[in-house]
């Protein structure tokens, strides 16, 4: 159970909760969340100190219907990303949010998230590191991967992130980016991971995303290849000089249909020149194993020739 442990000693301060109260207070401030198995005491503390914006004890907490509402719950929440003992939980919930369905919801946290990380500019590191902590943690669990995936587009897009730190989140992103990617046949993922992944042009090392980039333009399915052009030209008039060559790139992606699933060569030739001018090389084709062909077994005395060598002439 995610209860709390009536058996544990309250903090300095939290007496004169009841047990009824630290139940009710701690089910509502995760419950957008994944709790974990066990709240120490130190970490109820933490959490209610935060989120009620007390700096040595909680007095006078009443949740009314209000709280209920995801405008009041989400700003009141974020504060549950200071708390080091609840962040990844924390994280692995609003991500669900932020990439839900309800649009409400999806309105709601994204904005109170932005608005976070905007306002606490020293928690960018502690953040993203969190959400690649997730990230690696649920791998191929795509309920949580979709959602962290535009979780992420939307943190690149709303930050200007200093270039030590774009370079640190993006060396431990791409890796696992790929490892979601390979092998991947669900359409709605792969488009999840477009934009993020362009969006990582505007760090320095910039290199092995283009490589990437590279092999999604020539994609089997041609939403992919849509979407992956689609998305790298608007990350080439977001971000200025993040490649080489940006004019006549530009042109090439938006020249070619590239859902054209006639002519995959043209499209190979067209991604091979991309490659070119970005100064990265261009993949090659996987090569096809073709089948060994199955040899007729001879049967006894079949030809001539067989009759001989039985005979041992």
């Amino acid at each position: 159970s995610s209860g709390i442990n009536a058996e544990w000693p309250l903090r300095p301060g939290l007496n004169h909760l009841v047990q009824g109260d630290l139940e009710l207070v701690h089910h509502e401030l995760l419950r957008v969340a994944v709790p974990p198995p066990r709240m120490e005491p130190d970490a109820l503390e933490q959490v209610l100190a935060v989120v009620c914006q007390s700096s040595d004890h909680v007095t006078n907490y009443v949740i009314d219907a209000e709280y209920y509402s995801p405008p009041v719950l989400f700003p009141r929440a974020m504060g549950l990303l200071q708390a080091p003992s609840y962040i990844h939980s924390f994280i692995r919930g609003l991500v669900v949010s932020i990439g839900g369905l309800t649009e409400s919801l999806v309105k709601s946290s994204s904005a109170a998230f932005v608005d976070y990380l905007e306002e606490h500019e020293a928690l960018h590191s502690v953040i993203l590191g969190s959400l690649l902590d997730v990230m690696a943690k649920d791998a191929k669990n795509d309920r949580v991967i979709v959602p962290l995936l535009k979780t992420v587009e939307l943190t690149l897009t709303s930050l200007v992130l200093d270039e030590e730190t774009g370079n640190r989140f993006l060396a431990q992103f791409l890796p696992l980016l790929k490892k979601e990617l390979s092998k991947c046949g669900s359409v709605p993922k792969l488009l999840s991971a477009l934009s993020p992944l362009s969006n990582c042009l505007q760090f320095p090392d910039n290199k092995p995303v283009l490589s990437q980039i590279g092999l999604l333009l020539c994609h089997r399915y041609p939403r992919v290849r849509k979407g992956m052009a689609d998305s790298l030209y608007t990350a080439l008039v977001t971000y200025d000089d993040v490649i080489t060559n940006t004019e006549e790139v530009s042109t090439i992606l938006e020249d070619t249909v590239w859902e054209d699933p006639n002519d995959i060569e043209d499209l190979r030739a067209r991604r091979n020149r991309i490659c070119e001018l970005v100064g990265v090389k261009s993949p090659k084709p996987l090569a096809v194993n073709k089948p060994k062909p199955i040899l007729r077994e001879v049967e006894q005395f079949d030809s001539y020739s067989d009759l001989v060598g039985r005979a041992g002439y």
